[in-house]
């Protein structure tokens, strides 16, 4: 599986004393999830468990608190359209959005009482997807904090903490399992007063942070795309700015053939740098060892010590979320 499945974005000029001018690089890779889900799981509808109790709306509604429900069911929804949003994103699952019917009969508003399978199966769909993955609960705590940056300026923040609890029913096996994540999200804002003197601004600082606990959520179970940078060496014999194209355009073979004749240069410090640069092309062909095999000969070659300690810690630490990414993409 590709690693680096994007473009490179784009390329900025780096100086560095001494006869190496390291260009740099920005590719777009996926970073492994915290949370290693089955292989057995390949589809998934995401929902929220209060859309789908037919008892919540009601009992609320006899006492007068239909707000407190919309309320509940709009920044419930916040939370699952981030986590939705960010899972398409994500290569790992085939995610399906059901019509969401209040379909739970009695009270299900305790999180701790599973949705029961019968239920689960019809909220999976049809064709019916491979588990369920549903917002039980979600809860706020909200606080303003102020800093001193000196006796003239004070800077402010409201801090939104979303605490949520997730549950993934699993219809391969009909197991279950549960998830507790905490996500605190900071706003700057002008003057506490006028900020607490304003429900709007509060509700939609509110809804963003739980939007954004939804995306949290999804990079702790997916696999999600990040920036990653890295030098090369575009000057050289001339043919070194055509493999600098290539490697800009995402095509590291031709690159790599280009740049291979020079790692035997007679002069060491264009060896080195084809080295380095054959290194790179290792990495977006997911050969980690041999991106290191190529740093070490470009170690020898004299490449200067910057590039070859910042490049082995970013390829060592490729290398173990490469062997987590293979397990969570089988």
């Amino acid at each position: 599986m590709k690693r680096f499945a994007r473009l490179p974005v784009f390329a900025i000029l780096v100086l560095l004393s001494g006869c190496y001018s390291a260009n740099m690089l920005e590719l777009d890779g996926l970073k492994p999830a915290e949370v290693t889900i089955s292989a057995s799981i390949q589809s998934l509808t995401v929902v929220s468990r209060c859309d789908l109790d037919s008892a919540y709306k009601v009992s609320l509604e006899s006492l007068g608190r239909i707000k407190d429900f919309d309320r509940d069911s709009i920044m419930a929804k916040q939370v699952v359209l981030g986590c939705s949003d960010a899972l398409v994103e994500s290569p790992r699952f085939d995610l399906f959005n059901p019509v969401v019917r209040r379909i739970l009969v009695g009270d299900f508003s305790d999180p701790s009482r599973r949705i029961p399978w019968d239920i689960v199966r019809i909220i999976a769909g049809d064709p019916q997807r491979d588990a369920v993955l549903s917002l039980e609960i979600g809860v706020i705590t909200d606080t303003i904090k102020y800093s001193l940056q000196d006796e003239w300026l004070s800077t402010y923040q409201y801090y939104v903490v979303v605490k949520t609890l997730w549950r993934l029913y699993r219809l391969t096996d009909f197991q279950s399992k549960e998830f507790n994540f905490a996500d605190t999200v900071a706003f700057d804002i002008d003057s506490p007063s006028e900020f607490t003197s304003s429900p709007d601004q509060r509700l939609e600082c509110i809804r963003n942070a739980m939007y954004e606990a939804g995306v949290q959520t999804a990079k702790r179970l997916a696999p999600w795309w990040t920036n990653f940078q890295r030098y090369y060496f575009a000057i050289g014999p001339l043919d070194f700015l055509t493999g600098a194209g290539y490697l800009r355009d995402g095509k590291w073979q031709e690159a790599a053939e280009i740049w291979r004749p020079f790692t035997e240069s007679q002069q060491k410090r264009i060896a080195a740098k084809a080295c380095f640069n054959m290194s790179l092309t290792c990495e977006m062909a997911n050969n980690i060892p041999a991106a290191l095999e190529w740093l070490k000969q470009s170690e020898k070659l004299g490449m200067h010590e910057f590039y070859i300690k910042d490049y082995q810690s970013k390829l060592e630490k490729r290398k173990a979320e490469t062997d987590k990414l293979d397990e969570q993409m089988r």
